[in-house]
């Protein structure tokens, strides 16, 4: 039987509930509990906490879930482990018997998401930090009945459990700004020394997007105070903190210890650099294979590995979870009488900005090397080993950018040279999309630099200066050339005629129409005054003398074929005439007589 596809079902419970697809993952479990927690009573743990950072979508948020479903205690029947061995069952930890009943359904867990903690300023984002902490105490109310807890406890709870409930944060922050931040600082630890004190067991904390809070800081301008509060949550529960057995953290983005883990000790990071549980998170190519099969759908195995493969972690090659399963929804609903057709599933997952913003960007280098990646290549980049945040406009490092393009999924890493430098490329046909996707609104009327560069360039056409037109369609090619193929005549004028688009009513400009006895390369008409642009492409070695004469065959291709006729017998006047020569991204204008 074909299991059903569960999309929108991240927890790991209600997938395995509803016979969801799970690629078993499980094996690791002993490994990961030895190398955490080490064998029970002898301390000899390798990390007590790990983060592992991959990119967005790859399955982190139900790795995590599936960690607190192995481990958590029933809290309302402690010895009671028969709804996580069902849970478990047919999958590969259930048959390490002895690891199952030492370890499954035996400690308490405090599992956090982090992902919709957001804000316009510090205020509103530690409204939304404190809401989800009061939602999180408000699931483990049952300790308020604890006679093991005393007062203080207790109080702390109905307190966190109260914030969740405050509508007005605004206000009410400012005058409870330092107990709130102390708060949200103490919170996570506060709730492990709940736990053990009441269940006498080393408690298990998972934290998934760790890094949203500080990307959505540093967007808001709260950056600093953000990370204080994180990185005191973060250091009061993993650092000395006796009633901890392990935690585990996961993010896109790899933050430097030393803003965020300082002195946390036994912290390892895993990361698609490491070759420890590189293939722990994502599907791998044979899982895929398998599933393809499974579901019946294995002649497509050729586009989902066309499409969706291509990401290398530490030599894994590996495909994206919900791109693979959103495909393969997407093909089981289809027709039997139907081909299904690849699809971008990834684009809307989150926002793409970061590729927006490196395809605005005004340096011709930074141009090139995007070029590149986008027709197949590869780019070596300084990747450095933490992010430390920059600012991501066009004025950022280019190697900052591909390096946050690298951890969120955007680019991969092919090998890392001897010197450090990581040689990435754009993973599949999938993301491609996405870039290609922005590159369609980067030349549209959503790009303010586009339309006032296109702007720039009628207004001088119209007004007879061809030395302004010059300039302004140099930098126009200086900034946006790059993203597209300028090796022959055709680009050019497909690009002009873009620019001048954007900015101009469709009845108002034409393309090689027919005019006198030929066809005109661009007309453009504004009121009663009409341009007509004939357009050369030369040679990338042609001097100015080539250059010159190419420019008097196109005025005088205008004069022979005689495409102002038409434009004179509708009333137009002036009839401004144009050469435009193009070499590379280099514009040579030059302005006819007019009549």
């Amino acid at each position: 039987m074909t299991e059903e596809i569960a999309r929108g079902r991240e927890g790991f419970a209600p997938l395995r509930a509803h016979d969801g697809i799970y690629i078993d993952k499980t094996a690791y479990l002993k490994d990961f509990m030895l190398r955490c927690a080490g064998n029970p009573g002898e301390g000899d743990a390798e990390s007590a906490v790990i983060l592992f950072t991959r990119p967005r979508r790859f399955g982190k948020t139900l790795t995590l879930s599936m960690l607190e479903s192995f481990f958590a205690l029933n809290y309302e029947n402690p010895g009671d482990t028969g709804k996580a061995q069902k849970l478990f069952e047919g999958l590969a930890i259930a048959e390490d018997k002895e690891f199952c009943r030492l370890h499954l359904g035996q400690y308490p867990v405090v599992s956090v998401s982090l992902k919709s903690v957001e804000g316009q300023d510090f205020a509103s984002a530690t409204g939304s930090l404190l809401g989800l902490m009061g939602n999180l105490y408000r699931s483990f109310d049952f300790l308020l009945q604890q006679e093991q807890l005393d007062t203080y406890s207790k109080d702390y709870i109905d307190y966190l459990i109260s914030l969740s409930q405050v509508r007005d944060y605004d206000n009410w922050f400012l005058t409870h700004r330092n107990d709130a931040v102390l708060k949200l600082k103490s919170s996570l630890s506060e709730l492990t020394r709940m736990l053990e004190k009441t269940f006498h067991r080393k408690v298990i904390v998972l934290v998934d997007e760790y890094d949203v809070p500080l990307q959505k800081a540093k967007a808001g301008g709260y950056y600093e105070e953000m990370l204080d509060v994180i990185r005191g949550m973060f250091g009061n529960v993993f650092k000395t903190n006796s009633s901890l057995l392990m935690g585990v953290v996961t993010g896109c983005l790899r933050i430097s210890p030393e803003s965020i883990f300082t002195g946390i000790n036994n912290f390892t990071v895993c990361s698609t650099f490491d070759v420890e549980y590189r293939d722990f998170i994502g599907f791998t190519k044979k899982e895929t294979q398998d599933l393809l099969k499974d579901q019946g759908l294995s002649a497509y195995e050729p586009m989902v590995m066309d499409w969706y493969d291509g990401y290398n972690f530490s030599g894994a090659s590996m495909l994206c979870p919900w791109s693979v399963l959103m495909f393969c929804k997407r093909a089981q609903r289809t027709p039997a009488d139907q081909k299904v057709q690849p699809q971008n599933f990834w684009a809307n997952t989150s926002g793409n900005d970061i590729i927006e913003i490196c395809l605005k960007r005004k340096n011709a280098l930074d141009s090139e090397r995007l070029q590149h990646l986008l027709d197949g290549g590869t780019e070596l980049i300084r990747f450095p080993e933490y992010t430390t945040y920059p600012e991501l406009d066009e004025h950022s490092s280019f190697d900052a950018m591909l390096g946050m393009m690298l951890q969120t999924g955007y680019v991969t890493a092919v090998n890392v040279t001897p010197d450090k430098k990581v040689e990435i490329r754009i993973p599949n046909k999938e993301v491609l999309d996405c870039f290609e996707q922005k590159a369609e609104l980067i030349f549209s009327d959503e790009n303010d630099d586009w339309v006032a560069g296109a702007q720039a360039l009628k207004d001088a056409l119209l007004c007879g200066d061809a030395p302004k037109a010059q300039e302004a369609a140099e930098r126009l090619l200086e900034n946006y050339v790059s993203l597209r193929d300028n090796r022959y005549e055709a680009f050019y004028h497909g690009f002009i005629l873009g620019a001048l688009g954007t900015v101009s009513k469709p009845a108002l400009i034409s393309s090689n129409q027919e005019s006198g006895k030929g066809y005109s390369d661009i007309i453009l008409k504004q009121g009663t005054a009409a341009v007509v642009l004939e357009l050369k492409r030369a040679q990338a070695d042609d001097g100015p003398k080539r250059i010159a004469t190419l420019q008097t065959e196109a005025l005088g291709q205008i004069e022979k074929q005689k495409y102002t006729t038409a434009l004179k017998e509708e009333g137009y006047s002036p009839i401004l005439r144009y050469a435009m020569v193009f070499q590379g991204k280099s514009c040579y204008v030059r302005l006819g007589e007019s009549h």
